[in-house]
């Protein structure tokens, strides 16, 4: 798997709000994640980081506790990566401090987990997630916000170019006790990428300069490069961060080089040393059996 991720700050920003995370949770899931917080929780933080971990954490619970390995069914991956932001907004919720009446802090979150060749895509604010396949790229989730525009006013259409205007949220992560998020299945297949940003990127690049830049880029860091300069040089206002998956059938823990399961290290020490205890016992035993018979013999002896 070959995967990309960049952050840009917004031109009027002076703090990184957004976070991200591409990791190898376990053996045979793969999560690309990113959000873009707004408050803080508790002393200074952003919102997004401690989303971010809080469902990763409790995905790597549900591993650890078997539920992937019961059913890899769509239904039941779903019900996983549903209760797992479910998860994560009932927490960042209780820690923000907001109520009915006011809100403290919150989180747009998108998050997509691989499991073999399905993906399951998680949604809740105004980050995107899309699917490019054989040059068509198709969004795979809807922004949850009012009163945004239509379409950005591209270099292709328009000079000069200039972001999308940022609509109000209806629904973010954190901001109300209960939340039903948006959940997609997409069946992978070989040759598919996968993009995740947040708005201060695809408000200042059209769909259209997006499936083109990731078309003509010989690597997902090349495209990551190339899709965040351009959205600076449009004067992006708020910060932009991006996630690019490649040769996504092809996953293995160590081609990503991150988040590497903190249980494999053990595992192997412990498969080391039953080996070298049944290698132990086996030549005790062959020692053993292998020495001549030492038994006493009894002798008579007559007195002359």
């Amino acid at each position: 798997m070959e995967v990309a991720v960049g952050t840009e700050l917004g031109v009027w920003q002076r703090r990184q709000s957004d976070a991200h995370l591409a990791e190898c949770i376990a053996p045979s899931v793969t999560l690309f994640a990113l959000a873009d917080g707004f408050g803080e929780v508790g002393r200074g933080v952003s919102a997004a980081p401690v989303a971010l971990t809080t469902l990763r954490d409790y995905l790597r619970r549900r591993y650890r506790a078997g539920s992937f390995g019961k059913s890899a069914s769509p239904s039941n991956l779903r019900k996983i990566l549903h209760d797992a932001l479910d998860y994560a907004n009932a927490r960042l919720y209780a820690q923000s401090g907001s109520h009915e009446d006011f809100v403290a802090s919150g989180t747009s979150l998108t998050a997509v987990m691989l499991v073999g060749h399905q993906a399951l895509v998680g949604h809740v604010g105004d980050a995107r997630a899309y699917l490019l396949r054989l040059g068509r790229l198709e969004m795979l989730t809807t922004d949850d916000a009012m009163f945004a525009d239509a379409a950005v006013t591209s270099a292709k259409n328009a000079l000069p170019a200039k972001p999308r205007t940022r609509g109000l949220l209806w629904r973010s992560l954190g901001t109300q006790a209960k939340l039903e998020a948006s959940i997609a299945h997409v069946e992978l297949l070989a040759g598919d990428q996968l993009v995740l940003c947040t708005d201060g990127v695809h408000r200042c690049i059209d769909d259209d300069e997006l499936a083109e830049a990731l078309g003509d880029s010989d690597t997902a860091a090349g495209a990551v490069a190339r899709l965040l300069a351009t959205a600076k040089s449009r004067g992006n206002v708020d910060n932009g961060t991006l996630i690019v998956g490649r040769e996504l059938l092809v996953a293995s823990v160590a081609s990503l080089g991150v988040g590497v399961s903190r249980y494999a290290p053990l595992r192997s020490v412990v498969a080391l040393v039953l080996i070298i205890a049944s290698l132990l016992s086996f030549g005790a035993y062959w020692f053993r059996v292998s020495l001549p018979d030492r038994t006493p013999q009894n002798y008579s002896t007559n007195d002359r």
